[in-house]
């Protein structure tokens, strides 16, 4: 990729049009993952681009294809001329470009000084840019290296098998932090269409991940918090007959940020809520409060709307019940702001929670359901249904793009902003909360009905992250 002894990628010449015929279903399939991964209109920084391909099936709203050899750069440019693409040669990385993405595919082994070129790379990252690396296993160099003595498999000129191990650790030194590893392609191959079911049943078995073909690593630059200014906060609380809930919350809710506006989303209440919230607007003219009414039905539908209308850098949830203490709200958006992580998440099961406030099936579901989410969303949480949840704005409008991917219907929307954050790759982290009783109105949860629906939308989740 770079000049000798920082970095230069060598490869040798291959017949273009016989081995992307020969590998289609690898390339498919490793497109399909990083159309998953990377939305659609992003700014993508491609270091492997090849014949352009990919780069065309991530449809990028800014495109920069690099390879290091001339014939790759020449059959891209003739593909896809919406897109710019350059020999690593030519490439002047001293030049200021920030991509959202940038994908390091299939080249990460054979970089000569992959410590230097990855310091390169985060000079062109910003706060919110995700690094990706695509690569195979080094488990399987044995089978690879027969493939391509075959003639089935390209041949390459690799200077390193790294593990995923390996990458952390260069990915640690050089001020960029792994969110998550992904094992992909159990079987590389199409074998008359059992490929497909292979990689299916193998990405639902546990422990079997380390013999997967190829692994996707997403990482952050580590250090984005030292270049992140003074932000604001947006609290919003999704209000249904919550009308005795509201003054109290009001005069809890500290000051947060910046500057701190607080915004109420009425979802058709019966008792009165949407006049009471009328009445404090007008007694606590100091604060900047608004009121918002909902569209629709359903927490869910609540959240987003709220969400959207938030003008703050950070978007904080808190549960309008006062179950969890508003001074919560700083801890949350202390982490969003200063860069620690991008998405957070309330747990009410660190701290000991008040007597009766949880009924016992529902603490076990909410135990069952994060226990499963750890698993294959590759991040630990411990609670995934708290009511304190908080997101950098900027963020929650790349994941909005991609509301109801999964198809279903999420009642309450936590699943909604946990499985987006973790589909764009953002750091998950939590925030340990005291849960209190309720002193006014009644839980709003339908235990069998609500509870099927999230059954049902977690094993969606689950085969689209572990299978596809």
């Amino acid at each position: 990729m770079l000049r000798r002894g920082s970095g230069r990628l060598v490869r040798p010449p291959i017949n273009l049009d016989r081995w992307r015929s020969r590998n289609r279903f690898y390339h498919e399939r490793k497109a399909e993952y990083l159309r998953f991964i990377i939305p659609e209109g992003e700014s993508v920084l491609l270091i492997g681009c090849e014949d352009g391909a990919l780069l065309e099936a991530l449809r990028p709203s800014r495109g920069l294809g690099v390879d290091h050899r001339p014939e790759f750069i020449a059959l891209a440019r003739k593909r896809t001329p919406q897109f710019v693409y350059a020999l690593s040669s030519d490439l002047d990385w001293s030049v200021r470009r920030t991509f959202e993405y940038i994908v390091l595919n299939d080249v990460a082994c054979e970089i000569e000084d992959l410590f230097v070129f990855l310091q390169r790379v985060a000079r062109h990252c910003t706060p919110t840019s995700r690094v990706v690396v695509v690569q195979h296993n080094y488990l399987w160099r044995p089978l690879f290296r027969l493939a391509a003595w075959l003639g089935l498999k390209r041949p390459e000129a690799r200077q390193n098998w790294l593990s995923a191990g390996d990458l952390r650790v260069f990915l640690d030194g050089a001020g960029f932090e792994t969110i998550e590893v992904r094992s992909k392609l159990f079987c590389p191959a199409r074998l008359l269409g059992l490929g497909s079911a292979i990689n299916w049943v193998a990405g639902m078995l546990p422990f079997v991940h380390r013999l997967a073909s190829a692994e996707l690593l997403v990482a952050r630059r580590r250090d984005s918090a030292r270049t992140l200014p003074r932000k604001s906060a947006s609290i919003v609380l999704t209000t249904r007959d919550e009308r005795g809930n509201i003054e109290p919350l009001v005069r809890a809710i500290p000051r947060v940020g910046t500057a701190t506006e607080i915004i109420f989303v009425e979802g058709h209440s019966r008792d009165g809520t949407r006049a009471e919230i009328e009445r404090v607007i007008d007694n606590h003219p100091a604060k900047k409060i608004r009121l918002v009414i909902q569209d629709g039905e359903g927490q869910g539908d609540a959240i987003r709307k709220g969400f959207s209308e938030a003008e703050g850098d950070v978007i904080i949830l808190l549960e309008a019940d006062q179950t969890t203490a508003p001074a919560d709200v700083i801890k949350a958006f202390d982490i969003i702001a200063s860069g620690r992580a991008d998405y957070v998440n309330g747990s009410r099961f660190i701290y000991p929670r008040d007597k009766g406030a949880m009924p016992l099936f529902n603490a076990i579901g909410n135990w069952l359901f994060a226990a499963w989410f750890t698993w294959f969303l590759g991040q630990r949480t411990s609670d995934v249904l708290c009511g304190l949840k908080a997101i950098d704005r900027r963020q929650f409008q790349r994941l909005e793009k991609n509301w109801g991917f999964l198809g279903l219907f999420d009642p309450f929307g936590d699943f909604e902003l946990i499985f987006g954050a973790a589909r764009l790759g953002l750091k998950i982290s939590e925030v340990p909360t005291r849960y209190g009783r309720r002193s006014y109105g009644r839980p709003k949860t339908k235990v069998f009905r609500h509870g099927m629906m999230l059954l049902r939308m977690a094993s969606r989740a689950t085969r689209v992250f572990k299978c596809r």
